[in-house]
């Protein structure tokens, strides 16, 4: 049951290209368990369990059920965020092809973060479509005077109901839009699980010109992507932004309707590690690091 419809509006800064996104790597927290220590590693969290969602985010929301709080399907308490996108909003421009949350980008010098958050694609609006759509992916911040290219690591669903990822970076810095990266590579997920509940814990350092750039992903626990000692990310002061939600880039879809649901977000800093972010710490469902 559909209880309330965050109301929506836009935010001119937190631009995107159509175009698919990017990832990257780090390395596991060592030393003793401190509860403490990990619950201070914690920045933000989302458990939609509230009326309206947090203050850190951002809304990409166009359409009056482009993001609602849906009742009775949760991966931890009793409320999840249900993102929906319709072919018949994308009016040839860019931003009808957006139904997503965003956070800040990393200022301050910044460079890593811990992500966990989970994912529902019901298969009645995800599965066998003709038409890929990204449903995670971070963002690139331009600087003054300089513009910016494809999203530097995005996660998105294929036609062939495939997961599939990639990262860029860049070494130049990006004087136009689209500008093309100095390196890419994209990274096979595996078959997608639809109707239940998948669980990601992702790790990124941003390094666009060196080679101390990490990029690790968890899927269900089990460490899917491990990219040490790459360039990943832009020559850029902020570094960039997460977004999740829905993002149909080629603004077509063979479904009336693409959906999916997120919940359980932890956003950590670089101290976090895997056990402070993971989803399903507050049911003792979390699944362990494998």
């Amino acid at each position: 049951m559909l209880t309330i419809i965050i109301p929506f509006f836009f935010n001119f800064s937190l631009s995107s290209c159509a175009q698919p996104d990017t990832i990257a790597p780090s390395t596991v927290e060592t030393g003793s368990y401190s509860a403490a220590r990990e619950a201070a590693s914690v920045l933000n969290t989302e458990g939609f369990e509230n009326s309206r969602i947090s203050k850190f985010w951002h809304t990409e929301l166009r359409t009056t059920t482009a993001g609602v709080l849906e009742k009775g399907q949760a991966r931890e308490g009793s409320q999840a965020m249900r993102f929906s996108w319709m072919p018949s909003q994308y009016d040839g421009t860019n931003p009808t092809m957006h139904s997503e949350l965003a956070t800040d980008p990393l200022t301050n010098g910044e460079t890593e973060r811990w992500y966990g958050y989970s994912v529902y694609m019901p298969s009645a609006t995800m599965a066998n479509d003709n038409e890929p759509v990204i449903f995670s992916q971070w963002h690139g911040v331009p600087d003054p005077g300089f513009s910016d290219t494809v999203p530097p690591i995005a996660f998105w669903l294929e036609s062939n109901n495939k997961i599939t990822m990639s990262y860029r970076a860049s070494n130049k810095p990006i004087y136009t839009l689209l500008q093309h990266p100095t390196s890419q590579k994209t990274i096979d997920l595996g078959a997608a699980s639809f109707d239940r509940w998948v669980d990601y814990v992702v790790h990124v350092k941003w390094d666009p010109s060196g080679n101390q750039g990490v990029l690790e992903v968890w899927q269900d626990g089990k460490l899917v992507v491990n990219e040490q000692g790459i360039s990943i990310g832009y020559p850029q002061i902020s570094k960039p932004f997460w977004k999740l939600g829905l993002y149909a880039w080629t603004g077509k879809a063979s479904h009336k309707e693409r959906a999916l649901l997120y919940d359980d977000i932890r956003i950590g800093g670089p101290s976090a590690g895997y056990d402070a972010v993971k989803p399903g710490r507050g049911n003792n469902s979390a699944r362990e690091r494998q």
